[in-house]
This record gives C-alpha cells, sequence and structure tokens, in this order.
C-alpha cells in the first residue's frame, strides 16, 4: 500500500482554486483572457484538464460558489470564460496537432471506463509516459458525458474534439469491450498489464420500490436519457412525470419537453431549497414550461392493460435532518392525490455496478471502497475513482480522480509508495471592510425562448470576445502574484520598488492601489510583494517617478495611463497622474479623448538624470482641470 509524506511545503491559493477539485489555476487563465491572450488561456486550463470545453459547458462551477467578487455584487463567470477560450481556439486556430506524448517507462497501465474520470486518468498516465489502454463496453466513448447529457447542454462534436486529444496524445481506446463478461481481470494482468483504474461510473437506476413500476411507461433517467442522445425518437404522449430533484431529474425534464408533450412536471419529496440540481438548472427548466411539484412522492402506479395511467402520490412534509443533512420527509396521512401520466422517468438515484469484481470491498451505499489518498481498492494493483468510488458526482469531481489516480498509480509502479498530499491554504488580499468597486457581470447570451423545444439545439450561446475579456476584468486577482502568470510560464515577476530618495510621502499610490498592497508609513511609501500584482497603477500615479517595475516601459506605462484616463465615470474623482514624456517635442500630444475627458501632461526636465514633471493634471469627466506644481 502507498503512505502518505508529511506535508512539507505550503502553497497559497485564491478560493477559485482552492475550491475547483482539479485544482485548475483561475486566476491565471482569467488573466490572460483580460489581456486578449486566448490561445494562452486555454493551455492553461488545458494543462490541468482534458477537457475544457466540457467543464466551460457543464461544470457546476464550484470556484464560482467561492468568487471573491460574491462579497461585492456576482461572481466572475468563471466557467463561460473556460467556455469561451476552448471555442475560440476550435474556430480561429485550425489543424492544431498535437505531439504523441513520449513514451518513457514499459509497464502498460488498464482503464476501464472511458468517461471523464477514465479518459483524464488515461491522458494524465500517457503524459507521465505511460502505455495506456482504456476499455469501453459502449460503442463509442464519453461514459455519462456522451449518453446522459443532453445535447442542449453538451453538443456531441464538443466532447468527440476533446476526446481526439486524449487519443492523439497516445491513449488507446477500445470500444464494445465489456471486463468481466468478454475479458476477466486476470486476463488483464496476464496481458502485461501492471495497473488497473476502475471508472465504471454509477449505471444502476434505483427503483421506486412501488406497485406497478413494471408497466409499461415507466422507465428509468439513465436508459430515457441514452435512448435520446443517441437521436432514438422516444414516444412519451402527452404527460410526463419525472420522479426525483438532482441534476439528472433535471436533464431528463428538459429532454422530454422537446419530445412534444402538453405537460412536463417533476415530483420531489422535498422543497426547493433541499433539491440537490443545480439552481441554474431548475431555472432554465421553469422558464422552458417544466412544472415542479415539491413534497409530494409516489404511492403507487396505476394502469391500464399493462400500460401506466395514472401515479397515485402522498403529500409530505419535513421533519428534522436525516444522514444527509437535509429534513426528513413524512407522508400526511390521507393526502392521498393521482395525477395523470403518460411516461413516468424515474430519477431517484444511481448507483455502482461492481458485479464484475466480486471481492472488492464496498460501501454502504454500494461504491468500491477506496483509500481516501490513493485511490486504492482493497485488491492490489487496482484503483477506483469517479462515480465508482463517489456515487453520484460531478465530471469535475471525476476528473480531479481521473489526476488523482494517475499520480498514484505512476508512484506504485515507480516503487517509491509514498504518496505527498498538497498543503494549501487559501488566501485574498479582499478585506471586508475595504471592498473593491461593483462592476455588473456580463450577461451569458441564450438560445430565444421560441427556439429551444424545437430542437436539441445547445442553449447556451457564451461569449463574444469583448464580453469575455470585460468579463475577465472583473476579477480581483485576490490570490498571490505567482498564481497569476509566472507559474504558467507567461510573465516574469514585477515587482514594485520604492526609491526612497524620490518619495515625496503624498499617498497617491496607496490610495490608487485596488490590492491593498502599498501603504506610506514613516514618510515613505512601503510595498508589500505578497499582495502586490504588478499592474503598474502605482508607477502611472506617482507624481515624482519614485516607484518603479521590473520590465514596464515607457510604452506599456503611456498605454496604462491612457486605458485609466478611458475608464474614468462621471461620478468617480479623478486621480493625479504622471510619466515619463517623449523627448521629441512632436511626440509631446494628448494621450486620450473620449467624450470631452482629455489626458494633458506636462513639460519634463532634466534633475539628476531622471524625468520629472514640472505639472500634473487632474481631469474631470466635465472636461475641466485642476493643476497644481510638483
Amino acid at each position: 500500500m502507498l503512505q502518505q509524506k508529511q506535508l512539507t511545503s505550503v502553497k497559497m491559493h485564491p478560493p477559485c482554486r482552492t475550491a475547483c477539485p482539479a485544482g485548475v489555476n483561475v486566476q491565471a487563465y482569467v488573466a490572460l483572457i483580460s489581456q486578449g491572450k486566448f490561445k494562452e488561456a486555454y493551455e492553461v486550463v488545458r494543462k490541468y484538464i482534458p477537457f475544457p470545453a466540457v467543464c466551460g459547458r457543464v461544470c457546476f462551477s464550484p470556484c464560482e460558489d467561492s468568487c471573491t467578487r460574491n462579497k461585492i455584487d456576482e461572481a466572475v463567470g468563471i466557467r463561460i470564460l473556460k467556455r469561451f477560450v476552448s471555442d475560440y481556439v476550435f474556430k480561429n486556430i485550425k489543424n492544431e496537432q498535437v505531439k504523441p506524448a513520449p513514451k518513457m517507462y514499459d509497464e502498460k497501465v488498464a482503464v476501464i471506463g472511458a468517461g471523464p474520470a477514465g479518459l483524464t486518468a488515461a491522458a494524465e498516465l500517457v503524459k507521465r509516459g505511460y502505455p495506456v489502454t482504456v476499455f469501453e463496453r459502449e460503442e463509442k466513448p464519453g461514459g455519462m458525458l456522451r449518453q446522459c447529457i443532453p445535447p442542449y447542454r453538451l453538443p456531441k462534436d464538443v466532447l468527440d474534439r476533446e476526446i481526439k486529444y486524449i487519443e492523439d496524445l497516445g491513449v488507446e481506446i477500445r470500444c464494445n469491450v465489456e471486463i468481466g463478461k468478454q475479458m476477466g481481470l486476470e486476463k488483464l494482468f496476464s496481458q502485461g498489464y501492471k495497473a488497473v483504474f476502475v471508472a465504471t461510473g454509477a449505471c444502476k437506476c434505483a427503483s421506486l420500490g412501488v406497485e406497478g413500476e413494471e408497466f409499461e411507461g415507466v422507465v428509468h433517467a439513465l436508459e430515457f436519457l441514452k435512448k435520446v442522445n443517441s437521436g432514438e425518437r422516444v414516444q412519451v404522449g402527452n404527460s410526463v412525470t419525472v420522479i426525483g430533484g438532482g441534476d439528472v431529474a433535471i436533464d431528463a425534464a428538459r429532454g422530454a419537453l422537446r419530445l412534444g408533450p402538453k405537460n412536463v412536471t417533476i415530483v420531489y419529496r422535498r422543497s426547493r431549497s433541499e433539491m440537490p440540481a443545480h439552481p441554474h438548472g431548475v431555472q432554465e427548466a421553469e422558464k422552458e414550461g417544466v412544472k415542479l411539484l415539491f413534497l409530494a412522492t409516489p404511492k403507487r402506479i396505476l394502469g391500464k392493460e399493462g400500460k401506466a395511467s395514472e401515479i397515485e402520490c402522498v403529500r409530505m412534509c419535513l421533519g428534522e435532518p436525516d444522514a444527509s443533512g437535509r429534513r426528513r420527509p413524512i407522508p400526511i396521512e390521507g393526502s392521498e392525490f393521482t395525477v395523470p401520466v403518460d411516461t413516468i422517468i424515474v430519477a431517484i438515484g444511481e448507483k455502482p455496478d461492481t458485479s464484475f469484481l466480486p471481492e472488492v470491498r464496498v460501501t454502504r451505499r454500494g461504491a468500491i471502497a477506496v483509500d481516501p489518498i490513493t485511490l486504492e481498492t482493497n485488491l492490489p494493483r487496482i484503483f477506483a475513482g469517479g462515480d465508482s468510488a463517489r456515487g453520484p458526482s460531478s465530471v469535475i469531481e471525476s476528473i480531479a480522480d481521473g489526476k488523482r489516480a494517475a499520480a498514484s498509480i505512476h508512484q506504485y509502479l515507480r516503487g517509491e509508495g509514498k504518496i505527498e498530499p498538497e498543503n494549501v491554504v487559501e488566501t485574498t488580499w479582499v478585506l471586508e471592510e475595504r471592498l473593491p468597486d461593483k462592476k455588473p457581470k456580463q450577461e451569458i447570451r441564450l438560445l430565444p425562448m421560441e427556439q429551444r423545444l424545437e430542437a436539441f439545439k445547445e442553449v447556451e450561446i457564451g461569449y463574444s470576445e469583448d464580453e469575455a475579456v470585460t468579463e475577465a476584468h472583473r476579477c480581483l486577482l485576490c490570490g498571490p502574484c505567482s498564481e497569476c502568470l509566472e507559474a504558467e510560464g507567461y510573465c516574469e515577476p514585477k515587482d514594485a520598488i520604492v526609491d526612497e530618495n524620490r518619495c515625496i510621502w503624498c499617498a497617491n499610490c496607496e490610495k490608487a492601489c485596488e490590492y491593498k498592497a502599498i501603504t506610506v508609513e514613516k514618510h515613505l511609501a512601503e510595498v508589500d510583494l505578497s499582495l502586490c500584482k504588478g499592474c503598474g497603477i502605482c508607477v502611472v500615479e506617482c507624481p515624482t517617478l519614485a516607484i518603479s517595475l521590473g520590465s514596464l516601459g515607457k510604452d506599456e506605462l503611456l498605454l496604462k495611463m491612457k486605458d485609466a484616463v478611458m475608464s474614468w465615470d462621471g461620478d468617480v474623482k479623478p486621480r493625479v497622474l504622471a510619466s515619463h514624456l517623449p523627448r521629441k517635442p512632436r511626440q509631446r500630444r494628448t494621450l486620450a479623448q473620449d467624450k470631452g475627458r482629455r489626458l494633458i501632461v506636462g513639460r519634463r526636465r532634466e534633475t539628476k538624470g531622471f524625468s520629472a514633471l514640472m505639472q500634473l493634471v487632474s481631469v474631470r469627466s466635465d472636461g475641466k482641470t485642476r493643476q497644481r506644481q510638483a
């Protein structure tokens, strides 16, 4: 068994990255988008996960729940920005050549299941230098991404291109192979595979356990979604009832609505606040016409000539919390009522199928029991993750398990025998008492409602380039500077340095710095490098040019001044600006002009080898100026 090492180092991450199960460097790719570096942003995302476009569409976005901007207005649109760069690269960078990862080791690894966990593990192991084969029982890879997420959320061509990237890396995928029936684990080991990662998902549907469940017209959600996603025209009649309150139930209801029934109703035994489905999906379902019936549960299914015709339900009230932390639903005696139905879709939960692993240890809920750090099972050389080990979970959690399994298998095969968990500390410069100004979030464009139900067209349209850049600028960059771009190889650190011989302790820099990285104490501006982002605003604001910033040159400085002027609003107080001026008189001109707002810079004189400004000009939105001598 692999052993854990003692924690040796501390990493400081912003809240968004801490919340991401896969540890994606959110701050880095959002910062790159704000600079218009879309391809570089995409490469940052793909460095951490092999499914940028998929996650940009279906991730439940724990990063946004933890975004610091929630304390001010709304979270940055992290998920949709990920989708934007993925789509941008696909549309604008044709014929991308993916180099196969070089083989470094001889030990073969088998992955059972071509869903997000299995394919991620395979991609990570191939990048580490191992030959990897993925065995998938279905005709095409993708697992639940292909079978259960409808095209209006995840178009299958998007999934196909990301799977192709994984194959181009060197992963071999064999479809129509079911481990346990066509090939046993012992045969895998006899063929030279040294480790196996089980990622077969949670594909067994829970049953209602009520009278009449065997009637025609009662279908389990995974079976229904699989048919719909395969293009089969499923006949659902005029009235559809979906039992359940999770994301699968929402997908089934919205999918059924596109097949033409007059009514689609979701029956859920708890209240809206207890629904495990993502709130955005619930809201969109309601907008499209899905009805929600809360605090009710099926008691029996009534039928005629072997076909379901009505469902008898009983109303519920909520009691004390159960093991899930949610209040326990309790039937109300004598509250039975019936609902006419043509189709009943059961979506009350799924669990893994472990029949091909008869000796594996399972949890009380039927999932494969694994070590929480290494994902090892009780069987030698066998690891498990994703829904197989978690039970029903999210795409990003399955991806995270795939990454973790790859790291564990690598260390297992190399004989190191130890896993070193990361010691991550969440950090942010944003304090409750000094919150930045509000900036409205860019609305996500959606397909018009009248076009949604005509077919399974993708509902979310996403951002344009301008919208993406604007949204990315809402990011507060609240993590350490190295979290931004330096760690990803896209910039050199730019620390602000104060010349104490030039500092006149005017505190312009302290007032201007949005990151609270600079303070004026004891007649000198001091910079906290752990908070400094290298943005250059302090350099722009300093009237005596006492602050320098790494490789920030004159041209870049002038652009920053121009940007500062363009961003002023009528009710925002003006700032004092200063900068080097060009040596040639013909280059001394107005830097920016917008609706009567002008930036004027004074003449230069040489003093002790550096340029100083004779006068500073504050600009007001009404076009008037105020001057003072330096």
